[in-house]
């Protein structure tokens, strides 16, 4: 027997059954792609049928102060809670010191500069176009009331609350008004005239000084009935007032002036830029017992600190980093809540800078 034959022979029963196999395979390929474009029509009909979409959308809430949110007025309510108002119609409240805030429903949508408070309950708000608010439950509710207004233009820039329910705001064309019934109702005191006025206080129960644009100084010895113009030598206008007393008075304006009195308006003293080394506008001023120094803020990051008798002055920045501007403060302990182009605490004896909203 040949062995290389039978070898030969028994090798061709593999390749047959090899080629066999393969010519299956190739069926049953085919077969499947036959059949899938039919199982996929088949599969998309039934899901069509039978597969109800449900549409998850993730719900965006957006900050209550974001980057372009501009907060002018600030008020200081009772402990760690505030109220704070701004652009277009913007409200706030924070109970935590500034820290964290919640949005209130101002139901105006114009620009809200500035806010103040009698006690948790009621406050009052004034902005653009003469508009006035008034609160009863802490902010829950804000209701819009009729204020004087001009027929030129109306712009209410600051408001005080004073014990008895009283209220003055001053804005544009010389407008000064006041409520006597928690912001209920309000009268103008004096006829309006081509000035910005641009801050107030009363410092007893008769007189009251408003600073205003060009350097002018209103006063009432009245409690409003009549009015005096004072002139001072800053060439710069003033953006607001305050008192340590009735005999102790500083205001503060554009490009750092600073004037005050130290014996009731008898005498004013001018404190030029070049003096105190402050050239940015100091947008607010307040006194503080604290540090027992004024303590002014206003643009670029800017503030200053400064004695009683106008000496000693001190400008700073608020930090090496926040450059922004802040309209209004208001001090308490030992610290400032400031507000503007971004919201922060400042600790006047530390001098460090907290940075709560940008």
């Amino acid at each position: 027997m040949n062995v290389a034959g039978n070898d030969l022979a028994e090798n061709k029963t593999p390749e047959s059954t090899g080629s066999e196999e393969q010519s299956a395979g190739k069926k049953f390929l085919l077969t499947i792609v036959s059949i899938l474009p039919w199982a996929i029509v088949g599969t998309l009909l039934w899901a069509g049928i039978f597969v109800k979409p449900t549409a998850v959308v993730e719900e965006v809430i957006s900050a209550p102060i974001n980057v372009r949110d501009n907060i002018f007025g600030v008020a200081h309510v009772d402990g760690d809670v505030y109220l704070a108002a701004g652009n277009y119609g913007k409200m706030l409240i924070t109970k935590d010191g500034g820290k964290t805030w919640e949005n209130q429903n101002s139901t105006v949508s114009v620009h809200l500069m500035d806010i103040s408070s009698w006690d948790k309950n009621r406050a009052v708000a004034v902005g653009n176009g003469g508009t006035t608010l008034m609160t009863e439950d802490g902010g829950k509710t804000w209701v819009s009331v009729d204020s004087p207004k001009s027929d030129i233009a109306n712009k209410l820039l600051k408001v005080h609350t004073y014990p008895g329910g009283e209220a003055l705001a001053v804005g544009e064309m010389g407008m000064i008004i006041r409520s006597t019934d928690y912001g209920k109702t309000w009268q103008q005191l004096r006829e309006e005239n081509d000035i910005f006025m641009n801050d107030v206080v009363k410092v007893d129960a008769n007189t009251i000084w408003v600073a205003a644009e060009y350097g002018q100084i209103f006063k009432s010895s009245d409690n409003g009935e009549t009015w005096e113009e004072l002139f001072t030598d800053s060439p710069n206008s003033f953006a607001a007032i305050d008192a340590k007393n009735p005999q102790e008075i500083t205001i503060v304006g554009l490009a750092g002036v600073v004037v005050g009195t130290t014996d009731g308006g008898e005498t004013w003293n001018y404190v030029s830029p070049g003096q105190s080394g402050m050239t940015e506008h100091m947008m607010d001023v307040q006194w503080s017992d604290e540090i027992n120094r004024w303590v002014a803020m206003g643009n670029k990051g800017k503030w200053m600190t400064w004695k009683a008798d106008m000496t000693d002055f001190e400008p700073m920045n608020i930090s090496e980093t926040d450059y922004t501007s802040h309209m209004e403060m208001e001090i308490v302990g030992g610290k400032g809540l400031a507000v503007g182009a971004t919201v922060g605490s400042l600790d006047l004896e530390s001098k460090t800078w907290t940075l709560y909203a940008e």
